[in-house]
């Protein structure tokens, strides 16, 4: 990780001997008293560390923090439910490129038992944001919803993003044109991917009802994880961020 994340400030000042991140800074990074690193808040400011002590009651920082963090970039990501591994790489995936929100649907090809896994159960899916924006050196994580059908995941990512979102939907089969042509250079866009099994008629269906366009990328399949990577890239080189 690029930085040491925590929930407050008041936690980053004194670790625990056992907490991970404890360890991680001295097994993995092998810092010592005396050594610096990067250190941040969720949704709050960055700042550097110096380790004043390491002893058998934990470790202990002294820090500088810094000025305000950069905004999340202005896309709203809607999945179907994918299964519980697919899903960790979404999680990480979205935060790592700083994504506004992440919302994901039962579809109606997906299966029910995937929202009831452990990583939604327990407090995983909130690590896996976490290590995303550690590796972004970013302390912003995307805000994660959960929604019983397309439509009603529709029209909640709607109603939470501005009123001018492009809206397109990845679609190898039915689209018109290549992502590249439909994503617009600047401005807010809801970027819909269709469920492990990919989008049903009804689903096209919604989604036209609400004017969403469909793009592809390419003519090959791609798995779900890569799919909101490239199209992630392909919205950042259209804004000629990459």
């Amino acid at each position: 990780m690029n930085l040491v994340l925590f929930e407050t400030a008041a936690e980053a000042a004194n670790l625990a001997p056992g907490d991970p991140r404890a360890r991680h800074i001295r097994e993995v990074l092998r810092m010592r008293p005396g050594d610096e690193l990067f250190v941040g808040v969720v949704n709050g400011p960055r700042g550097r560390a110096v380790i004043a002590a390491d002893g058998s009651d934990g470790l202990r920082l002294v820090i500088t923090w810094e000025g305000p963090v950069d905004p999340p970039r202005p896309f709203w990501i809607l999945a179907g439910m994918p299964r519980p591994q697919t899903a960790r790489d979404l999680l990480r995936e979205a935060a790592t490129f700083g994504v506004a929100a992440l919302h994901f649907f039962n579809a109606e090809k997906g299966e029910p038992s995937y929202a009831q896994s452990t990583l939604w159960k327990t407090d995983e899916w909130k690590q896996r944001l976490r290590e995303g924006a550690a590796q972004a050196f970013a302390t912003g994580v995307p805000e994660v919803a959960q929604h019983e059908s397309l439509r009603e995941a529709v029209e909640n990512i709607i109603g939470a993003a501005p009123k001018n979102c492009a809206r397109l939907a990845l679609d190898v089969y039915e689209a018109g044109a290549p992502l590249s042509q439909l994503a617009p250079a600047d401005g807010p866009v809801v970027l819909a991917l269709g469920g492990y099994r990919g989008w049903t008629v009804g689903d096209r269906e919604i989604l036209r009802e609400y004017t969403f366009s469909l793009a592809h990328l390419g003519a090959r399949v791609l798995r779900t994880e890569t799919a909101l990577i490239a199209g992630l890239s392909v919205l950042l080189a259209r804004r000629a961020e990459f």
